[in-house]
């Protein structure tokens, strides 16, 4: 399965669902791109909505990093939610999860932004 995203505005948040197998950095481009361009609209509340993927390696965690990072220097906040077994012990093991906010639902990431 390749990789694709969607991102929604919700309220005056964006909501990005990554799904699929993320394996390599130009698979995100177009997902970098297009946050740029929602971060520079002053948007900088971000739900990852993971529900919906299957794999993720280093480069995988690289762009969530990335996206961590983009959206902490304009003073933003990130919330993963639904995060898969596989990906939550990637997490766990590489202790990323004590960087991001980390919420089992969507409906609780939203409240931790609003």
């Amino acid at each position: 399965m390749s990789f694709s995203y969607q991102i929604n505005t919700e309220d005056e948040l964006l909501i990005v669902t990554l799904s699929g197998n993320l394996i390599n950095k130009q698979q995100a481009e177009d997902l970098m791109n297009e946050l740029d361009f929602y971060l520079n609209e002053g948007n900088n509340k971000v739900v990852i909505n993971l529900d919906d993927m299957m794999y993720m390696n280093s480069t995988g965690l690289n762009v969530l990093i990335n996206i961590f990072t983009r959206v902490r220097n304009r003073d933003g906040e990130v919330v993963l939610t639904n995060i898969p077994e596989k990906i939550n012990k990637l997490l766990l093991v590489t202790k990323l999860n004590s960087i991001f906010n980390v919420e089992k639902t969507l409906e609780d990431a939203k409240k931790i932004l609003i």
